[in-house]
């Protein structure tokens, strides 16, 4: 039987974005999107603290409307701002209604992962190259069976606790410190840890232990 949804990871250069001028690796890891205003605001990890190269880079680039706040932590640099959504990938995504897994922009590309129907691909694909080159295109059947049904502020969550030691003994950061660096309170980042912590606890129990 022929698998009509698929896991799409692609890495595009999208030279009128701010990502094309980004010399450090940096992770979105949390994305909020207002098409109706033209804006996106994103929240991004970067691996470097060089914190006023970062900011003029953000504050010059003409697809940045605004920068947030730019601070440093555990290492890195965290940056919210707002950039343009007409014109950004993250905007045709969510045009199409896909469900976005991740994002990293690496060597000045982004690349994204995300679950799609086959029959919308060539569509997105279409879109996305006319606002950069495509450089990978990789797809797989996507079962969502085969994985615990997390939410995406589960999986955002879950994702920065492991990431920043909060999951390590002694731990290595504080439920305050990430509930900022997510712009959420501390209670909601608690709940959305323990519904990810019991998913997933649930799901090995079942199909790993049984």
């Amino acid at each position: 039987m022929i698998n009509l949804i698929k896991h799409v990871d692609i890495v595009v250069s999208h030279e009128d974005c701010w990502t094309s001028h980004m010399p450090f690796t940096a992770y979105t890891i949390n994305l909020e999107v207002y098409p109706h205003k033209n804006y996106l605001r994103s929240r991004i990890l970067i691996d470097s603290m060089e914190n006023k190269v970062i900011s003029n880079l953000m504050k010059t680039h003409r697809s940045v409307i605004k920068v947030m706040k730019v601070d440093r932590f555990k290492g890195g640099t965290y940056v919210d701002f707002l950039n343009k959504y007409k014109g950004s990938i993250a905007g045709v995504l969510y045009d199409k209604e896909v469900l976005i897994l991740g994002n990293l922009i690496e060597g000045k590309d982004e690349k994204w992962s995300f679950v799609t129907s086959s029959k919308n691909l060539r569509e997105i694909l279409t879109e996305i190259e006319s606002l950069g080159k495509v450089k990978r295109v990789e797809t797989t059947d996507f079962n969502p069976i085969l994985y615990p049904n997390l939410t995406g502020w589960e999986k955002k969550v879950l994702t920065v606790s492991y990431s920043y030691g909060y999951l390590d003994y002694p731990r290595r950061a504080t439920a305050d410190e990430l509930a900022e660096l997510l712009g959420i309170s501390k209670v909601t980042f608690l709940y959305h840890l323990r519904n990810a912590q019991r998913k997933l606890i649930a799901f090995f129990i079942k199909n790993i232990l049984a």
